[in-house]
């Protein structure tokens, strides 16, 4: 949250409980809120950084390896044409998401600048859950959908969810290797958490390009059980210092001041991660190194990121709503792949909002 908006800020609201918004100043509380927003909404951007960027784009193309085979022929022989593989598209969703303050004249009269302030700081935490449960639908569902983009012109966009067997072309590994768009899938269960099967889930991604970085993000409330897996290095708490005669241990350690966003330790060469967005009995592997980003978040043309939606321009206080226009669609199938450690078979999870 911002602290300050040229000589005030978010605190000088919440302390303004004894006057009305009018005798302060409306265009001066309009003022601090719009900033404070564009400041959470800049702050939201960075947080997904590692998974989605951030594009007005609608569709894109997604490209594919040039195939064919080298045949072996006779001093008059010719080998047959070889057909390329064609590209295809993939879509990104936008949405129009609202949370209701009911800012009227009347209410105008009454309510202080701190009442602004809270309702504000309302919003911009139930635009944070929304985020999270539109990521994690991005994530974790494994079918394709046609979304209608009723918010522009109604026209169909092909959403995709990442690498599923769905018969889409799939570039050729870095060494040559071919993959069956019709049976190849980074959608992956299994009865219980072994080291093999997070091994073969790192595979999954790393085996599509070279240089990858492997991150590997849990729930919290898995540590335990990943904790216990043979190959798991933790990272050591702050406060431990090994002899000066033993291989000395450098950043990072541990974060100690805060468990569901950090990073705990290694299995093999991936970083093992605790984000808040992860669910219970699904391991995600990432390559964030990739060039291309697994997500799009799609904004609009002209992107306000979360925003109170004034009725009339000149009172930008009277509003009956904060809005946020936004969508996650997948744009590297290939830079994800997830395991679910609890059943033979992947299943999508159950998701809260």
């Amino acid at each position: 949250m911002a602290q300050k908006t040229g000589n005030l800020g978010i605190p000088d609201l919440l302390a303004a409980k004894n006057l009305s918004v009018l005798k302060f100043g409306v265009d001066t509380v309009a003022e601090v809120l719009a900033r404070d927003n564009a400041n959470f909404s800049a702050q939201m951007t960075a947080a997904l950084a590692d998974l989605a960027e951030t594009s007005t784009d609608r569709a894109r193309v997604v490209g594919s390896s040039i195939g064919g085979n080298m045949l072996e022929v006779d001093e008059r022989g010719a080998g047959p044409t070889q057909k390329d593989v064609p590209s295809y598209f993939l879509g990104f969703p936008i949405r129009k998401f609202q949370f209701a303050i009911g800012w009227t004249r009347q209410y105008e009269k009454y309510a202080t600048p701190a009442d602004y302030a809270v309702k504000n700081s309302a919003a911009q935490g139930a635009d944070w859950r929304r985020t999270r449960y539109e990521l994690q639908k991005a994530v974790f569902n494994p079918t394709n959908a046609t979304f209608y983009d009723l918010h522009v012109d109604n026209a169909p966009v092909p959403v995709k969810a990442f690498t599923n067997a769905d018969g889409a072309p799939i570039p050729n590994g870095p060494n040559g290797e071919t993959f069956d768009g019709t049976s190849h899938t980074h959608f992956t269960g299994a009865s219980s958490l072994t080291a093999a099967e997070v091994t073969a889930l790192i595979q999954n991604v790393a085996e599509h390009r070279n240089g990858c970085k492997i991150r590997l993000t849990i729930n919290v409330a898995d540590v335990a059980a990943f904790s216990a897996l043979t190959g798991f290095q933790p990272l050591l708490v702050p406060y431990i210092t090994p002899g000066t005669q033993a291989n000395q241990v450098v950043d990072p350690r541990l974060d100690i001041s805060r468990v569901d966003d950090r990073m705990i330790g290694w299995f093999g060469s991936a970083e093992v991660w605790t984000k808040p967005w992860a669910v219970q009995n699904y391991i995600i592997a990432i390559d964030v190194a990739a060039p291309q980003k697994p997500l799009v978040r799609r904004v609009e043309l002209e992107d306000r990121g979360l925003y109170v939606a004034a009725e009339i321009d000149a009172h930008p206080l009277l509003a009956q709503y904060v809005e946020h226009f936004f969508g996650f669609g997948a744009w590297n199938r290939l830079a994800v792949a997830i395991l679910q450690f609890n059943n033979s078979s992947y299943s999508i999870p159950t998701l809260t909002y």
